[in-house]
């Protein structure tokens, strides 16, 4: 927080106006701050919600693929029951086992894919998981921010508020013996007025 130097009164103390201007500041800044890391936060959720849609769209890719898989697969499975029941007649076997060489290189494609794919869900999900530790703490550091400033705040307050009804308690007592005082002078007057006429007198 930063220093701020207040305007003296008559009395002692320091200005009243100046102290609620310097807390009205000090709140205005605060409430900046809270807006500026609130947007920041907002933000960061945002990417969060763009990176578990992008992951979203990727399982649901790889489930596609999955079932691509599985009908692949099964294609496979009956081309081969098929060639060890065609074995009698070898070269329609050998027609099939060419088949089967044309299919592989689209199952090696679709395995480096889903490796691929993999991989990439696995990187959306500790990004998300990354963004998620630093919006924590950077909300941690907002709550302790904004704590430390209301308990300095409020420590230059009471203090402020302590010296003022310190002064005020003087200004009171002071009050309090004008009348005393005031009558002796007017006693003092009095007597200085009989002394003078008496002066006048003798004259």
């Amino acid at each position: 927080m930063e220093s701020n130097t207040f305007k003296s009164v008559t009395f002692g103390g320091f200005a009243k106006q100046d102290v609620i201007d310097y807390i009205e500041k000090m709140a205005r800044e605060s409430a900046a701050a809270q807006d500026g890391l609130r947007r920041e936060n907002e933000e960061l959720k945002a990417e969060a919600e763009a990176l578990k849609s992008q992951m979203d769209g990727l399982r649901s890719q790889l489930e596609v693929l999955n079932l691509e898989h599985e009908r692949l697969t099964a294609a496979l499975e009956a081309e081969t029951v098929r060639a060890k029941e065609l074995e009698p007649f070898k070269p329609e076997a050998e027609r099939l086992s060419g088949e089967l060489e044309r299919l592989r290189p689209d199952a090696e494609a679709y395995a480096q894919f889903r490796e691929r794919i993999g991989a990439i869900e696995c990187e959306a999900r500790k990004r998300a998981a990354d963004l998620e530790e630093s919006t924590q703490l950077k909300l941690k550091q907002m709550v302790e921010q904004f704590h430390q400033q209301y308990t300095q705040l409020m420590s230059t307050f009471n203090a402020t508020a302590t010296h003022v009804n310190s002064e005020l308690r003087k200004v009171e007592v002071t009050l309090t013996q004008l009348p005393r005082a005031l009558d002796c002078n007017e006693t003092e007057l009095k007597e200085l007025a009989s002394a003078l006429e008496q002066h006048q007198e003798k004259k």
